[in-house]
């Protein structure tokens, strides 16, 4: 044995598996308290885009549903439900300013943003969801203007490219690299988290609240939050799967002003997030009572 050689720490590899853990940890509960905010306010300007189109028609809105919840949000009663344009408000006012305020903060990028930087391709990814599906409003378009399905399903394509593109992009943002494999575990994990809460909040609330009291709306949404667990899931997977590999082939060739540098998270991070949630989470309550 030579006695010069430096003794050998076995425990020495394991040593980073702490912080590994714990930067798991801050991107997971940072993209959790994102998504309450970020839905919260794509519900606003969803459900207000029918309520404005209402009331600029002179009917009555007597329930604004709004949350940020995995739930279904609504605006009642409907004042005409064969006026293609009250149909059309809702998503073309939460895309257009969704689009708006993206284009505004996209290049002053960083984590203090990134709740209003996800507005946009959140709400063009799950807008898109419902135009492939033709569901919701865009089911009714479709009976009401006659046009064909095909019109839907390609606008749709062209929408999910781009929101998934643009929210795969704030990963980094989110102290998740293209090159590491956590992304897996932490994105549908933070997904199935938010919505396994917006499952509960229905579970508890929706049978006494005034939108099922009122307009009987309580199995609807109850059957829809049922749902939300697994499509979240299943949405994280794709996600992350599509950020560890296509995204990550990519991301070298996007021009410079494309590219978002990965941020190594501080606890001192999650505070915005945290009280921006916990406000709208407060809010929604309320309103949804």
């Amino acid at each position: 044995m030579n006695p010069s050689s430096p003794p050998v720490n076995m425990a020495e590899p394991q040593e980073t598996t702490p912080l590994v853990h714990t930067s798991m940890l801050r991107s997971g509960l940072l993209l959790f308290l994102l998504l309450f905010p970020v839905n919260f306010i794509s519900i606003v300007f969803h459900e207000g885009g029918h309520a404005l189109y209402t009331l600029a028609l002179g009917g009555p809105v007597s329930m604004f549903y709004i949350h940020p919840f995995s739930l279904p949000g609504y605006v009642r009663p409907i004042f005409e439900w064969d006026d293609v344009w009250f149909h059309i408000s809702g998503a073309a006012l939460v895309l257009s300013v969704s689009l708006l305020i993206f284009s505004l903060c996209w290049k002053h990028r960083s984590v203090s943003f990134l709740p209003l930087l996800m507005i946009f391709p959140w709400v063009w990814m799950f807008q898109s969801f419902s135009i492939l599906l033709i569901q919701g409003d865009f089911a009714n378009i479709m009976v009401l203007t006659g046009i064909s399905p095909f019109v839907f399903r390609a606008a749709g394509s062209i929408l999910a490219a781009v929101g998934i593109f643009f929210f795969v992009s704030l990963f980094p943002l989110l102290g998740l690299a293209p090159k590491e494999l956590k992304s897996l575990l932490v994105v549908p994990a933070s997904f199935f988290l938010w919505s396994l809460v917006g499952l509960i909040v229905g579970y508890l609330i929706v049978s006494g609240s005034p939108i099922n009291v009122v307009y009987g709306l309580g199995e609807e949404i109850l059957s829809i939050a049922k749902v939300m667990p697994g499509v979240y899931l299943i949405s994280g997977v794709i996600l992350a799967v599509i950020y560890v590999t296509l995204y990550r082939w990519v991301d070298p060739r996007l021009p410079a002003w494309l590219r978002t540098e990965t941020v190594h998270l501080a606890w001192k991070d999650l505070c915005l997030p945290a009280l921006l949630a916990a406000l709208s989470v407060v809010i929604g309550l309320i309103i949804i009572t």
